[in-house]
């Protein structure tokens, strides 16, 4: 199986993806229809459920609304709305990449919200990647596992929001909590925050919504989305360059 950039944004097209990967991880990888206990997924049982939750809520509301979304906002105007959000997560972006000792990438987050605030109208213009800085995403999840802090997280499915790890929920909830931008966007109450997260992760469904087809195509959908995901928090962690899994994880048969 082929884990590219567009399965990558199929296993995130519940919860948000706006990170681009390298083309080919895993060529040829044999993942079974339904295997024993999952070191990675120990609530698999609970996970299966509320996937299918979620691609049952996919069908009868997420899809209509994402798809009338893409047909009757202008492409600027939805290009403009994603550059806004994403600028929103630029403090975050650079915080962790210091935490994590990653001081190129804590500049060029800082840079890109330096630029794309002051002279992308508050980040609907993305005027720092044409002028070389790169968009990286860095989390608290990153964070704890570069500190050891939680070098093991299992596999964890959110209701509505979809695929996470544990230790990304736990990071991402506090990322989400104590995000500085929102306080100079909005009252700062629980509502005003919940709006700005649910904007956010909606604008981010609505671009990659057109792939589900390609997650719903595999003999076990479910196992796809859990390898694909838990590839593409390792392609985060280690900034493009994960290590291979083992030859024992390979199926030559």
């Amino acid at each position: 199986m082929r884990l590219k950039s567009a399965l990558f944004a199929v296993c995130l097209s519940l919860m948000a993806v706006t990170t681009q990967a390298d083309d080919d991880i895993l060529k040829d990888y044999d993942f079974p229809t339904r295997p024993a206990m999952n070191s990675q997924d120990p609530y698999e049982d609970y996970n299966r459920a509320v996937y299918q939750f979620n691609m049952a809520f996919n069908d009868a509301v997420g899809e209509p609304v994402a798809g009338a979304y893409n047909r009757y906002v202008p492409t600027p105007a939805r290009t403009g709305i994603s550059n806004f959000f994403r600028n929103l997560k630029e403090p975050l972006n650079t915080v962790n990449a210091f935490f994590q000792g990653n001081v190129e990438a804590g500049l060029t987050s800082f840079m890109r919200l330096a630029i794309n605030t002051t002279f992308g109208l508050f980040g609907i213009l993305d005027v720092a990647t044409p002028a070389g800085l790169t968009y990286e995403k860095e989390d608290l999840g990153q964070t704890l596992y570069k500190w050891g802090v939680w070098s093991e997280a299992s596999f964890f499915m959110v209701p509505f929001i979809g695929p996470y790890t544990t230790r990304e929920l736990v990071g991402g909830s506090i990322d989400a909590v104590y995000n500085p931008t929102y306080p100079y966007l909005i009252e700062t109450d629980d509502v005003g925050r919940i709006m700005l997260f649910l904007g956010e992760k909606f604008v981010d469904y609505t671009q990659v919504i057109t792939l589900m087809g390609e997650i719903r195509s595999q003999p076990d959908p479910y196992i796809f989305m859990r390898e694909s995901y838990m590839q593409y928090r390792m392609h985060l962690i280690y900034n493009g360059n994960p290590p291979m899994p083992e030859l024992d994880d390979f199926n030559f048969e």
